[in-house]
């Protein structure tokens, strides 16, 4: 959702209200008084948070100098914030299903 698009629906409901500029201004004035932090209550091994995240990785071979891509699989429990993290060649179900494996045994 934009800005813009909020301010096409609010001036179809409202077609004498404010213009683009000082509905802009509005809105950052109200965006400033917002507590942005969004903070989640997670119990103790309730929740175990999962993702192959961000762009690839180059993993550079210090003998051969071959540069190859690889993909971050990250585990982060919700409760601690305990973190497991592994590279790995591809997002695959057989990479997927081994990185599970190795964050399950890493977590006891």
């Amino acid at each position: 959702m934009t800005l813009q698009l909020l301010w096409m629906e609010f001036k179809q409901r409202c077609p004498e209200g404010h213009q683009y500029t000082q509905f802009v201004q509005n809105s950052r004035q109200w965006e400033g008084r917002l507590d942005v932090v969004l903070r989640q209550d997670h119990r103790a091994g309730e929740k175990l948070f999962l993702d192959f995240p961000g762009p690839t990785l180059p993993i550079n071979d210090p003998v051969t100098r071959v540069v190859t891509p690889a993909q971050l699989f990250v585990g982060v429990l919700g409760a601690s914030n305990y973190t497991y993290v592994e590279a790995l060649p591809s997002q695959e179900l057989l990479h997927w299903i081994a990185a599970h494996v190795h964050l399950f045994e890493y977590l006891g």
